[in-house]
């Protein structure tokens, strides 16, 4: 037998299936339909539909969620914080930016590219 879990994914995922089928069905009758109706628009599904999708995809996640257990903190004890020492930088701390070779690039306005290689 599944547990309470599992059944609230499966009806879930019921109740996704039905709106996808409600959908269907909705645009069938619009194009079945001769009656010219220009407040509906027929690219979008109706609202019942677009709710009933929400609610299969929220008890979806609820019955996976309440199967996994207890959540644990996101911060264990015992930790202790990571930090690189004064003396050593990481390239994401200092802040860098394009001036240097902006000055070369106006420096060399005119130059060509072949020319850049030989210098350097």
């Amino acid at each position: 037998m599944p547990s309470l879990s599992q059944s609230i994914t499966y009806f879930g995922i019921i109740v996704v299936l039905h709106s996808a089928y409600s959908c269907l069905h909705y645009r069938s009758i619009l194009t079945s339909t001769t009656v010219d109706i220009e407040s509906i628009d027929p690219s979008k599904p109706p609202h019942d539909v677009v709710i009933e999708c929400m609610l299969g995809f929220m008890l979806c996640l609820l019955g996976q969620i309440s199967d996994k257990g207890d959540f644990l903190p996101v911060m264990g004890e015992g930790r202790k914080e990571v930090r690189a020492p004064a003396h050593v930088g990481r390239d994401f701390d200092i802040f860098t930016n394009r001036e240097g070779i902006l000055s070369q690039v106006k420096s060399r306005r005119g130059v060509k590219f072949e020319k850049w290689e030989d210098d350097e």
